[in-house]
């Protein structure tokens, strides 16, 4: 195997960690919210059943301070978690690239790894352009306002205090656990790939580029479909996380001096049609799906998207724009007439 299919193995291998690590580490936020949610039971069974709105200020400003130092500490949590990650990431990322080159690669200072993890933008849908700590405060704010309007709204309609009581229960125990996992997994991504980042800039005499790789299965995105496979040279391509829970890492590009050539059989881990396979390293996910069902197409695709790409005349990567946006089926429409035209019965 060559060391970019050395790089594969490692890195595939490194995400199934990073999940469970990210799993770990949500379990500790679900644990806050819930004794949050029980210390608002708790506050709201001190009103009685049919408390009016005279009282809904005093019942507001509690549950607003206790929802506030919740958050604050869930903050805490997972930055402090991220900051001690960041520099496991760089020293699992520096032993991959030593195995694989005659020269020892560098690790970043600290003080710069700290500094790139606090401060680089996200770019994941409507978080794009804020840091790590931004995002946790825009939690915590919006969940906050959530909480407080689903006490507000429960008064105005005349619902008892235990139906508010259990409708905001319902609320803590159902969304706020799956977000708040969700969260804590993008992030978790997010700073392995700043971190990877800051080892690519640090070494950039020994990688100049580095490879896009996606998850092969039917819950990975278009923007990451596309990706896969791609070289984009340092500080000038796009880096996980793409999206909200995206799985996607990258690899480096060591140069040609500099690489070992080892000789290994690479391979990459997927979940198709004919359930878990080990697959070559140099399959992309194009590649792979051509391979897969009918009916694992069309529910990865949909439909439409689906005939388009088993017609074998648009690939992935026509599906989304360089910005990694998905077009509609529309805008996929005025750009290939062609296409649709051979494609109508």
């Amino acid at each position: 195997m060559s060391t970019q299919q050395f790089l594969m193995d490692a890195a595939t291998r490194h995400q199934v960690f990073l999940q469970r690590y990210g799993n770990g580490r949500s379990k500790e936020a679900v644990k806050l919210l819930n004794r949050l949610r029980k210390k608002i039971n708790a506050r709201l069974a001190q009103e009685p059943t049919d408390f009016q709105a005279q009282r809904l200020q005093d019942v507001l400003k509690d549950v607003d301070s206790l929802t506030k130092l919740t958050m604050g500490d869930i903050k805490k949590l997972i930055q402090l978690d991220a900051l001690e990650f960041a520099a496991s990431e760089t020293e699992f990322t520096a032993t991959m690239l030593n195995r694989v080159s005659s020269v020892t690669f560098a690790l970043p200072a600290e003080a710069a790894l700290i500094a790139a993890v606090e401060t680089t933008p996200m770019s994941i849908g409507a978080m794009s352009g804020i840091t790590i700590p931004e995002a946790l405060t825009q939690f915590g704010v919006k969940k906050g306002a959530q909480i407080l309007q689903e006490i507000t709204d429960g008064v105005l309609l005349g619902d008892t205090t235990p139906s508010i009581a259990r409708k905001l229960d319902a609320v803590i125990r159902t969304m706020m656990k799956r977000q708040v996992t969700t969260l804590v997994s993008t992030i978790i991504n997010a700073v392995s790939s700043v971190s990877r980042n800051q080892m690519y800039k640090q070494n950039e005499r020994l990688i100049d580029r580095y490879e896009w790789v996606s998850t092969l299965d039917g819950r990975t995105t278009f923007v990451c479909m596309a990706r896969d496979g791609k070289f984009y040279r340092v500080n000038e391509g796009p880096m996980p996380p793409a999206h909200y829970g995206c799985r996607s890492t990258t690899i480096p590009k060591v140069k040609k001096e500099f690489d070992l050539g080892l000789d290994i059989q690479g391979t990459r881990p997927s979940i198709g049609s004919s359930g878990v396979k080990q697959v070559s390293d140099k399959t992309t996910y194009g590649g792979w799906l051509k391979t897969q069902s009918r009916e694992f197409v069309d529910e990865a695709l949909g439909i439409e998207r689906s005939r388009l790409f088993r017609s074998g005349k648009l690939p992935i990567g026509k599906f989304v724009d360089p910005t990694g946006r998905v077009y509609t089926l529309q805008q996929l429409r005025d750009m290939n007439p062609l296409v649709f035209a051979d494609l109508t019965p």
